[in-house]
């Protein structure tokens, strides 16, 4: 995929009083931006890749925080996006995304909601697929929503409850001898509806931006047809994370991540290797299964006052079950990447990421923040 990545920044915060006596255009040079306290920052983007076309929109990211007004406050900051994309193909993708820290971090928000309108490719399902030039389009339309709720018990612990719910209608696939859906889960249609308990630890020094501090995360979904859905099937979550400063800017991150499936899942809702978050230089979906396990390590370093540089790597499997995976059958990507200080104070990036596979597949990503 090739991208270009357009950035515009607006502000609603006061003007920079330093600044006031000076020129007005000496408020826009790189080192004035960087130190406003932003509140917006919309990215539009125009992008092109073969199952898209040509893709244009916006990213419009807002950033708060609740204890602003308060002195000596540590609450961490918060986060919103509101996504908007269209294609040539006639796809529409749009996304909603917010996770607060309320005052005094008593409660922690996240969640998302989206609609999209999409044709993917399918390899199959397992570790052991066709070849990268042998998919199947499918088309679908799709609403889902992800929303968490945590209350702080103690110390940056957090217990809290998890809803999902995702519908899947108009399936449709390419006339042919073959079919990757024939006989799967979901091939038609599908509602799943699930609901379960969460817990948190998030001693980051910042969500979107950490460099320090550690981050684990165990939840458990139940999706029942007793909640509204039309599959049985449990999930279980594991995320866990931790930073090592090696400097005021540098930091080395670790991760490791499982998402696990038991029950009638349906191929949509199927754990996928490959994203802007983990796993990156992979085809969001070029391998999937029931089971989903992945790790990654990256290391960040400033290059100039205004850039940070990264290098990170990754390694992962999906299979039908946990006992089916070996180390003979582990994927692996990595890449490099650039980050643009758009805030120092609120310690905001431009996040710009390019990655390789042992598969020949490769991907790039711009985005904001930090891959985790």
């Amino acid at each position: 995929m090739v991208s270009l990545a357009i950035t515009a920044l607006y502000s609603s915060a006061q003007a920079d009083t330093t600044l006031s006596s000076k020129k007005w255009w000496h408020k826009f040079r790189p080192d004035s931006l960087v130190n406003k306290n932003w509140s917006f920052l919309p990215i539009p983007t125009l992008s092109s890749s073969p199952e898209t076309g040509l893709k244009a929109g916006i990213a419009i990211n807002y950033f708060f925080n609740t204890d602003q007004k308060k002195a000596g406050s540590t609450t961490r900051d918060s986060y919103a996006y509101l996504d908007l994309q269209y294609s040539t193909r006639n796809q529409l993708f749009t996304e909603l995304y917010a996770q607060t820290f309320t005052s005094g971090e008593r409660y922690f928000l996240r969640g998302r909601i989206g609609y999209a309108d999409n044709y993917e490719r399918l390899w199959g399902f397992g570790n052991t697929t066709v070849d990268n030039k042998a998919f199947e389009g499918v088309t679908y339309q799709r609403i889902y929503s992800n929303i968490n709720a945590y209350k702080q018990v103690k110390n940056k612990f957090f217990v809290g409850i998890r809803g999902n719910v995702s519908i899947t209608n108009n399936i449709q696939t390419p006339a042919k001898d073959t079919n990757f859906l024939t006989a799967q889960a979901g091939q038609k249609q599908s509602t799943v509806t699930g609901l379960g308990p969460t817990v948190l630890w998030d001693h980051r020094n910042h969500p979107l931006s950490p460099r320090s501090g550690w981050y684990t995360e165990l939840g458990v979904t139940f999706h029942n047809k007793a909640l509204g859905g039309n599959f049985n099937y449990t999930e279980w979550l594991i995320d866990a994370r931790k930073y090592y400063p090696l400097g005021e800017f540098s930091c080395l991150a670790f991760q490791v991540f499982a998402q696990l499936n038991n029950g009638n899942v349906p191929w949509r809702e199927l754990p996928r290797m490959g994203n802007p978050t983990i796993m990156r230089g992979y085809f969001n979906g070029r391998f999937r299964d029931n089971n989903y396990v992945a790790a990654q390590t990256e290391v960040r370093f400033p290059v100039h006052r205004l850039a940070n540089l990264a290098f990170f790597g990754s390694i992962g499997q999906v299979n039908r079950t946990l006992e089916a995976m070996s180390l003979t059958d582990i994927r692996v990507a990595g890449g490099t990447g650039l980050r643009f200080i758009a805030n120092r104070k609120k310690n905001i990036t431009l996040r710009f990421d390019y990655a390789i596979t042992t598969d020949a597949n490769s991907g790039f990503y711009i985005k904001i923040g930090e891959a985790f």
